[in-house]
């Protein structure tokens, strides 16, 4: 009894995941419906000022629209380098010290619920590697800032009260399959050895931060589920 009624539960929940699946489908399909008609319009708008001679008009409109596009396509992490300014801007957090990182890898995928993996590895220059070798003080006493993570910076090995938060933030699912594998593989092997520094945060979601100086790797991690 007790096994049926798990199988109609799980049966429910597919359902339901299918209905949440097709009514995201039909918005996203009716957000760029109305997106594409929008950007239709305002060009023969657009057209039609340059054609009228309404060259100041259609000089502030071109600029309305430049911007609106940069933002949307820098929000959603499109434009080129946004990126990087964004991976800036969390490292500096982080660590307390600003600088340059370059992706070397990086991959997400989002569930219907919300859940998700999110894996950015970023490779900075033998400068920022040197400082990382032997950073201050203040490095380890006082970044990553409790609103960032649980603990400060530490050193690996991740200690063994650790280490279910690290196989938590490196899981490989059934569907994955070359790289994204080949790098689960790769982090543990820098997490479980001498040289890296390891920070994380433990709540809704798993964010896990690894730097390596040897590797002049920074690694961010987002396991929710």
């Amino acid at each position: 009894m007790k096994a049926s009624k798990i199988v109609a539960t799980n049966k429910v929940e597919t359902v339901k995941d299918k209905i949440i699946m097709l009514d995201l489908i039909f918005y996203f399909l009716l957000f760029m419906v109305v997106l594409v008609a929008g950007l239709v319009i305002w060009s023969i708008r657009l057209y039609k000022l340059y054609r009228a001679g309404k060259r100041k008009s259609f000089t502030i409109q071109i600029c309305i629209l430049t911007t609106l596009i940069v933002f949307a396509t820098w929000e959603l992490q499109i434009f080129p380098l946004s990126e990087n300014f964004y991976i800036k801007e969390q490292t500096t957090k982080l660590t307390g010290k600003s600088f340059w990182s370059w992706k070397e890898f990086s991959y997400d995928e989002w569930g219907i619920r919300g859940e998700g993996y999110t894996l950015y590895i970023y490779k900075f220059s033998q400068e920022t590697a040197n400082y990382f070798s032997s950073p201050d003080s203040l490095f380890f006493s006082t970044f990553p800032q409790k609103a960032e993570s649980d603990i400060k910076w530490t050193k690996t090995p991740v200690k063994k009260e650790d280490l279910k938060i690290l196989d938590f933030v490196t899981p490989i699912y059934s569907g994955w399959k070359g790289e994204i594998v080949a790098r689960q593989d790769f982090i543990k092997q820098i997490a479980t050895r001498k040289g890296a520094y390891y920070a994380y945060k433990d709540g809704g979601g798993t964010d896990f931060f690894i730097i390596s100086p040897k590797d002049r790797l920074v690694i961010l991690i987002n396991h929710d589920m």
